[in-house]
């Protein structure tokens, strides 16, 4: 193994792109830079490249896999595979779980306030709520993909949830919460559980606009912003379920929090794979990510 060279794992542009012809990753150079000022060469690679020598990097850090959702078992078996061979960032207990939200369950049933949430499995038969605004969208998901916001009672959900079932998808169906209109949604990035930033999000979803293409590309953020003492405490909260899963904290970790019903800080998403992690705005935040990936 050549000592101390990392890979940062992305996904190719396209499905029919070469393997050398990435997605963008607005957190790949920052984090190349301060990988360079630490001494560590890094190289930027897509996870599905089959000529990638895996085991001849110190650590391969998943980055931008962001097609890893379109294809759930096939990225399982490659972060499998490169965690036998070399250090995975973050390791894979942590990518089993967090890849279908599933785990919101475990959460909730930890006392972390969530979203109240119904679980479809296929074959679950349901109908639209009728007094309330409500998103549906797929266990296994990313960047928005295959969700859309309804207004009451919109038989158009009965559709979308039918095409989910038939792709075997566990389908969620949650309250839109509103207070996401006016506050917008709170991104906090912790390494090894420790906080580093925290990012304002602007909502991203349209009350009878259907499933966008490619609505990860409208989503928006705002900037660097504090997080209150209240949204911390959940952010702690979540972490402390994933330590106690896993043994320690995630060497990266996104906490993205909105304000629930009665305005107590609500988790939406925790995200520990592959999230956008505001490096490029935060710029001491990928010398400490990069500390934290060395030191895993």
């Amino acid at each position: 193994m050549e000592s101390r060279r990392v890979a940062v794992a992305c996904c190719r542009r396209a499905t029919d792109a070469a393997p050398n012809d990435l997605y963008p990753d607005p957190d790949a150079p920052p984090l190349q830079a301060a990988l360079r000022s630490l001494g560590v060469s890094s190289a930027l690679v897509s996870w599905d490249d089959p000529s990638v020598p895996w085991k001849k990097f110190s650590h391969v850090v998943i980055s931008s896999t962001w097609d890893s959702v379109d294809r759930p078992c096939e990225y399982l078996a490659w972060a499998r595979q490169v965690a036998d061979v070399t250090t995975l960032v973050n390791e894979v207990a942590f990518v089993e779980w967090n890849l279908d939200k599933t785990h919101q369950r475990e959460l909730a049933a930890a006392g972390v306030p969530t979203i109240p949430t119904d679980w479809l499995a296929p074959g679950d038969l349901w109908a639209p709520p009728t007094t309330t605004e409500f998103v549906v969208k797929p266990s296994v998901s990313a960047g928005g993909r295959s969700t859309a916001r309804y207004a009451a009672g919109d038989p158009a959900a009965v559709d979308h949830v039918r095409a989910l079932h038939g792709e075997g998808q566990t389908v969620m169906v949650q309250p839109y919460v509103h207070a996401i209109d006016a506050d917008g949604e709170v991104d906090i990035v912790l390494f090894n559980g420790t906080f580093s930033h925290a990012v304002k999000k602007q909502p991203a979803l349209e009350v009878g606009q259907g499933l966008v293409e490619h609505p990860w590309e409208r989503m928006a953020w705002e900037g660097i912003v504090t997080p209150t003492a209240g949204e911390m405490d959940v952010a702690d909260a979540v972490l402390g379920v994933v330590r106690q899963r896993v043994g320690r904290y995630p060497v990266y970790s996104r906490v993205d929090l909105i304000g629930g019903p009665t305005g107590t800080p609500t988790l939406l998403e925790i995200e520990l794979i592959d999230p956008y992690l505001s490096l490029d705005t935060e710029p001491a935040a990928a010398t400490r990510m990069a500390r934290t990936i060395l030191n895993s």
